[in-house]
């Protein structure tokens, strides 16, 4: 860039964190302040090729410098990536060729057989609050408003898609008249039948995929499948000191910033946290939280599960709810046969002898009864 544009953009830069909090992510003060700190120094010294996404969007590459320290550039994919997430490398035609390929225009598409997977508890949709794009107020976390939320996005996908796809079918689909993009959006909401739903997004840098599981009673789960990688993890390292997130060293950047704002604690969080608590009722939701983490494992849900029943009745009716939505015979057939609860056995009868009815989702692919458990869930609250 000549000098003019270069100042100008680093003008445009600050300006972006000069005024309220932007759509698409979810700023907590902490991290604004870092985005606003990050970006006062700098002036835009290169950009690279324009990336083409799905939706007409496009993303700009871009390096920036800051004059006191003319050795080092700032990298980001798109400038409106949180300016705190920009990547710090060394002044160089390798560390930039490095760049371009890890987190960008020349980013291979996610292998999926060599990807890694990490899930974490999100949060429920009773507590969870985005802001809402008309009034900027916060609203609860529903479907349709997590679907708003991501729909401003700048790092996933508008999009998302339903556990009956491995990968984003709109990937390769090319520009949709507006009539086709609704018929579309539509269809590829399908569920696998008779399983926890799941929506997915795809991160437009790394090319990992954000999923989201709906389980019962409104309880979301984060599952992020991504290309492992040290490119950043200095940067994610000081986002983690920032913000207080446990975000894993290597996530992507873009993941990163679609996460935050949100909870994200893996089944580890949660049970030395269980091993502490006393709270019975505390105890009920933490062991509920566990296994919807895990109910993709076997083998570990049915370690933690048998723990549970050793314990408390609480931890024992969070169990069987788990078992009733996960389709956990087995578990019931123990937990019935071993509780000191006889109205918890009786429970366990009847459901055994009746069987347990699959879960099930609306047309739009979510769970029938999710905006009735987030109200019981806020009436509860209220009541409190």
């Amino acid at each position: 860039m000549d000098d003019d544009a270069s100042q100008e953009a680093g003008e445009a830069l600050r300006e972006r964190y000069a005024d309220n909090w932007t759509l698409g992510v979810l700023w907590s003060p902490a991290l604004w302040d870092a985005c606003q700190a990050r970006a006062r120094p700098l002036r835009l010294w290169a950009t690279g090729p324009v990336q083409r996404g799905a939706h007409g969007r496009e993303f700009t590459p871009s390096f920036y410098l800051d004059p006191a320290d003319p050795g080092r550039l700032w990298y980001t994919p798109d400038p409106a990536l949180p300016a705190a997430l920009f990547v710090p490398l060394p002044a160089t035609r390798a560390a930039i060729e490095q760049a371009l390929t890890e987190f960008g225009p020349n980013t291979p598409p996610l292998d999926l057989a060599e990807a890694k997977t990490v899930r974490a508890f999100m949060g429920e949709a009773s507590f969870l609050r985005v802001p809402s794009p008309y009034s900027g107020e916060l609203e609860p976390a529903g479907p349709h408003e997590l679907d708003r939320h991501f729909n401003f996005s700048p790092v996933v996908t508008p999009h998302a898609w339903g556990s009956a796809f491995a990968d984003d079918p709109l990937r390769d689909a090319g520009a949709l008249s507006a009539s086709q993009e609704i018929v579309a959006l539509r269809e590829i909401r399908e569920q696998i039948a008779e399983s926890v739903p799941r929506f997915t997004r795809r991160a437009w840098f790394s090319r990992a995929h954000l999923a989201i599981e709906m389980h019962t009673e409104g309880r979301y789960v984060w599952e992020v499948t991504y290309r492992p990688s040290d490119f950043a993890s200095e940067v994610i390292a000081e986002l983690n000191k920032i913000v207080d997130a446990p975000f894993p060293a290597d996530l992507p950047l873009d993941v990163a910033a679609a996460l935050h704002g949100f909870l994200f604690l893996d089944a580890a969080w949660f049970e030395a946290t269980l091993a502490g608590e006393t709270d019975l009722r505390q105890r009920d939701a933490l062991v509920s939280a566990v296994l919807a983490v895990v109910s993709d494992d076997i083998v570990e849900a049915a370690r933690i599960a048998r723990a549970a029943i050793l314990r408390h009745e609480a931890d024992q009716i969070a169990v069987a709810n788990a078992a009733l939505q996960y389709n956990w015979q087995f578990l019931l057939e123990e937990l019935g046969s071993t509780t000191a609860s006889a109205e918890l056995r009786a429970q366990i009868t009847t459901v055994l002898a009746e069987g347990i009815a699959p879960p099930q989702v609306d047309e739009h692919g979510e769970p029938v009864d999710l905006y009735d458990s987030i109200r019981d869930a806020e009436e509860e609250q209220d009541d409190a």
